[in-house]
């Protein structure tokens, strides 16, 4: 009977055993993907500021003109925009160079972006976004 009561406490052992390997996998897996999630929402910032910076871009190289502070506020609300322009100069003098500082907030983190073109003269941004 003695043998009984051995065997009951060796299988308790395990089970608890099993429970606390299984509960550092578990743990190791949400790590992982909280590690994860971080990065997949500081890449689509990322991604959200050049693309928001490439329309910008492309809207002041078609119209000459950039797009409505409004309009890009409804477009992409999270990001700011900073547009500079200044004459070229060197190899590029007699065109305009444009810049666009981008930056947008991810939790603590800010994501910032800086795009330059050198446009022909008739075109380039007068006014700030």
């Amino acid at each position: 009977m003695n043998e009984m009561k051995k065997h009951k406490g060796l299988i308790s052992v395990e089970f608890v055993v099993a429970i606390g390997v299984l509960a550092i996998i578990v743990g190791v897996l949400i790590a992982m993907g909280n590690s994860y999630g971080k990065l997949n929402n500081n890449l689509w910032a990322r991604h959200t500021c050049y693309a928001a910076g490439q329309a910008q871009m492309d809207a002041i190289a078609v119209t000459g003109s950039p797009i409505d502070s409004e309009k890009f506020e409804s477009l992409w609300p999270k990001v700011t925009c900073r547009i500079e322009t200044a004459d070229g100069t060197g190899q590029w003098q007699g065109l305009r160079q444009v810049q666009l500082y981008l930056s947008m907030k991810v939790k603590e983190k800010d994501i910032l972006i800086q795009m330059m073109r050198y446009l022909p003269n008739d075109k380039g941004a007068s006014n700030d976004n």
